[in-house]
Formats: structure tokens, sequence, C-alpha cells
């Protein structure tokens, strides 16, 4: 009977300490930046491009003042697109970047090189009678000038409350020991002379929240490639099923858990499903 109650006091003991342990997690959350933590004001965007081209686009023209196709379909026919579509980035509804794009964000063009591209084509495209009017030619001139001029974007850039709130959560997490629960690392396609300035106009959010950020403009790789991820694990020693990848690229979700990292689609800006998954892996 004695031994029993030892044997029984024993495995008690080991209930309790597994139990402490599994209180003490540690999480590496990896964030995307752009539609995850921080939006392009549309109004900042088309405010330094100037109104007035919107204005008499449309109104003398009558068309549609969302030029958005027209601008791809022009750098498209730059570089036209070949790579596999699951390896190249894609906009916020999810259609594939022209790939002239891509090499933009990878670092492999300056943003001076490209503008210098697109001015060129844009003059290809008036001797041959592209562009419907002087309007339209004025407009797109203007928006792809502004597309690729890291002042202008990062005058437009905004953080979004909701995602900053939910970083700041996983930031402040802490386990039963009060050692921080989450290490929380970014892994952004950006080009390298924007971000500069974002993360210098933002410096209080990633001085306070991250332990690393990874920018595509820094390393010549790009979400969805798989490489990307494993540069990440590899370069910082990760432990890649410890690892939480959060997107609002479907994409790059998939390709994350090719690798063998979990990821979170943050869809259609549901914060409140991350934060509840987050809180039922005990993240939060």
């Amino acid at each position: 009977m004695l031994k029993f109650k030892q044997i029984l006091i024993t495995v008690v003991g080991y209930l309790v300490l597994l139990s402490q342990f599994n209180l003490v997690t540690s999480k590496t959350i990896i964030w995307d930046l752009g539609d995850t933590l921080f939006t392009t004001s549309k109004f900042k965007f088309a405010r330094d491009i100037g109104f007035s081209y919107f204005i008499k686009y449309a109104v003398l023209d009558f068309k549609n003042p969302d030029i958005q196709p027209l601008i791809f379909d022009i750098l498209d026919k730059i570089n036209p697109t070949t790579e596999n579509p699951m390896e190249v980035a894609a906009d916020n509804a999810g259609r594939p970047l022209p790939i002239i794009m891509d090499k933009w964000l990878a670092g492999i063009i300056s943003d001076q090189e490209l503008i210098q591209s697109v001015n060129d084509f844009l003059g290809h495209l008036d001797r041959r009678k592209y562009f419907v009017s002087s309007y339209q030619k004025e407009l797109v001139q203007k928006t792809l000038a502004a597309m690729f001029n890291p002042k202008v974007l990062a005058d437009a850039t905004e953080p979004i409350k909701a995602g900053i709130a939910l970083l700041r959560d996983c930031h402040a997490a802490k386990n039963s020991d009060g050692t921080p629960k989450n290490s929380l690392f970014v892994l952004s396609n950006w080009d390298e002379a924007s971000f500069t300035l974002v993360k210098q106009k933002y410096a209080h959010i990633f001085d306070t929240y991250f332990q690393q950020v990874v920018i595509s403009g820094n390393i010549g790789l790009i979400k969805p490639q798989k490489a990307v991820y494993e540069y990440v694990i590899n370069t910082y020693e990760l432990d890649r099923s410890d690892c939480i990848f959060i997107d609002d690229q479907y994409l790059n979700t998939l390709a994350a858990q090719t690798v063998g990292i979990s990821t979170l689609h943050l869809c259609h800006g549901n914060y409140d499903a991350i934060r509840k998954i987050l809180t039922t892996m005990a993240v939060l």
C-alpha cells in the first residue's frame, strides 16, 4: 500500500510538472505587412497623383477612373509574365502582379530603372496610338510615376488599427513564468526604398514589436516563392513547427504550408477570427 502511494505521489508530481511545462510556450509569429498591418490610403495616393487627372478622364472621356486593369496591361507588356502563377506575387484582390513589379519588389531592379523602362515604353505606346485620349495618357503617366515613387508610397501608407491592436496583444502575451509567449517577425513583399521610409515613419511600431524584419527587396526573393520561407527559417534558425504565418494572400499561406509552417489566412480583414484562433492555440 505504501509503495502504491509513493508511485501515485510520483505520478501526480510528474503531471504537475507537465502541466506547468505546457503553460510555458514559445511561438514565432511571422506577419505580412500590406493589407495585414498596413494599408495604402486611396485618398492620399489619388491626391498625390492629382484629383484633376481622374476628373478629366472620367468626365471628358466618359471612362471609369479605375485604371488598374489598364496599368497592369501596360506593365505586362513591358515584361510578359511567363512564370508559374504560384511563384509570382499578387495584388490585394489575388491577381498576379506583372513580372516587372515582381522584379522591383525583389530588388532585382530599382525604382529608377523601372520608371525609366515605363517611360520608354509609354513613348512606344503613344506612337502606336495606344491611348484613347491625351487625358488617359496623362493619368496613366502620373499613376505609374506615383506607384514607384518611394516618397508617395510611404506617405500613403497607414497602419490598420485592428491589425496593430492584435499585434500589440501578441507582443504583450506572457507565459505563467512571466516570459514572453511570442517572438514577432515580419515577412513582406515590399521594395527597399519605400519600406525604408515607412519604417522610419512608423519606427514606434517596428522598434517596439518586432525581433526581425525581412523584406523582399532586401533578399531578392518574394512570396509565394518557397525559398523565401526557407530563408527566414534557416537564417534565424527557427523551428518551423513553432511558427505561425499570418497573411491576407491565400497563395502565400499555401506556400508557407508546403515548408511546414502553420498559417492563418486573414480573409476580408476579419481580425476577430484570427484573434479567436490564436486564443485557442494559447498564443494569446
